[in-house]
């Protein structure tokens, strides 16, 4: 049987999931997305040519990816299709979704669904696909640590690494060559080593930059750092750094490619919040992401938009 499975590109949690996944099915190929219509169609172009081109039918598993209402339609067309063309559809995620996107994805697909907080996709993926295996249980594991910070075991740099092939024109082809070697309980290797060696160079260079960039406002009475990004740093993990600087409630990293991450250091703002008042804004309320509509190189209308967002989701927690 054919199976295609769709992960997040960006975390431990998206890495892991897949690699649960290819324990469960080693013949499976995997996909690295991100959110938003634009990866949705991605996914829809993947599955069209599977659906289609061959006579035989298979398996499409989604993981750790949410679904925003302004992407409803079409994954709806998508799964329709594939769903004609004789595939079964699954779709294992912790984000909150809205009724709408849950009524959508139950259509056509089974909807492994958790989003209390209390779980990550790789801990679904383990429960649903292979409970009784070790190696899956170890990953799940290890993804819920780094996806909730809970630091409560010692895990590889792999995090980093991820964020170091974001920067590789091969990026999709690493990040499957990490699931693999995860899935074979492979976590770290002399390449790995290597590549991290060469990795922790240019990202303490690129903290040096984030930093001379920081700026830090009030809203309210919620204290937020707006930080330039790079694509060298760990958003989740230099976050710490910036909240130990500046003693700040949220920080916002925005990138010169229209995309912003969002952290907070405690519970008096929620992160899915202010991302809803910004394009393609979806995640957790400790941590999210999403888009920006202003000039990439005007760092005061950037600086603005965000803190409008964060204004919005703050005026909103106050009625």
């Amino acid at each position: 049987m054919k199976v295609l499975i769709f992960s997040h590109e960006s975390d431990l949690d998206g890495l892991y999931s897949a690699a649960i996944g290819l324990i469960r099915y080693p013949q499976a190929a995997t996909v690295f997305l991100g959110y938003g219509v634009e990866n949705m169609q991605k996914m829809g172009n993947f599955l069209y040519s599977a659906t289609h081109f061959s006579k035989e039918r298979g398996l499409v598993i989604v993981a750790d990816l949410g679904l925003n209402d302004d992407a409803i339609e079409a994954c709806r067309q998508i799964f329709a299709d594939a769903s004609r063309n004789g595939w079964k559809l699954m779709w294992v995620d912790h984000h909150p979704w809205s009724q709408a996107a849950i009524d959508a994805v139950k259509d056509y697909a089974e909807l492994v669904h958790d989003p209390s907080g209390g779980k990550c996709a790789a801990d679904l993926m383990y429960e649903r696909l292979v409970p009784e295996n070790d190696l899956a249980k170890k990953l799940a594991s290890m993804a819920h640590t780094m996806d909730f910070f809970t630091k409560d075991q010692y895990l590889t740099p792999i995090t980093e690494l991820i964020r170091y092939y974001q920067n590789f024109p091969d990026f999709y082809e690493r990040l499957s060559a990490l699931a693999k070697k995860s899935a074979k309980g492979i976590l770290w290797d002399t390449d790995m080593h290597e590549d991290y060696a060469r990795y922790s160079k240019l990202r303490d260079e690129a903290k040096v930059q984030a930093l001379s960039t920081l700026q830090v406002r009030a809203v309210d009475s919620i204290k937020v750092a707006y930080v330039q990004s790079s694509p060298y740093l760990n958003s989740s993990l230099f976050s710490e750094e910036v909240f130990a600087a500046t003693g700040a409630d949220l920080a916002m990293f925005y990138s010169t490619k229209g995309k912003v991450s969002i952290r907070r250091s405690n519970e008096r703002v929620s992160c899915r919040q202010v991302a809803s008042y910004l394009p393609e804004g979806g995640g957790h309320d400790y941590a999210a992401g999403a888009t920006f509509k202003s000039d990439p190189s005007d760092i005061s209308a950037i600086v603005g938009e965000l803190e409008a967002a964060v204004a919005k989701a703050v005026g909103k927690k106050d009625k």
